[in-house]
């Protein structure tokens, strides 16, 4: 690899250089969203943290799912812990 390549690979994983590009795209700061949201996902993609495309990998799980089973797991627990409280006082449903 040459120089300049790996002088690229250092630039793109300086995190002060993205702080730096990112604080002044901002829409705070006065910058456009869309580039600020862009700057973002490129960000994420180079530190290997972004989502594949659809079909090419995987990718986070749909959010329903996870937060559905979860659900369902609290649900029982709680469910689980009310019949058991209330045999203990002799009340059944």
């Amino acid at each position: 690899m040459s120089r300049r390549r790996a002088r690229r690979r250092v630039i793109l994983k300086d995190r002060k250089m993205w702080r730096l590009l990112l604080a002044r795209l901002h829409p705070d700061a006065g910058g456009d969203p869309e580039l600020f949201i862009f700057a973002c996902a490129l960000r994420d993609q180079v530190r290997g943290r972004g989502f594949a495309a659809r079909g090419e990998g995987t990718g986070p799980p749909p959010f329903p799912g996870d937060w559905l089973g979860s659900m369902d797991s609290w649900a029982s627990r709680n469910r689980d812990a009310l019949k058991r409280s209330r045999r203990r006082r002799g009340t059944s449903r």
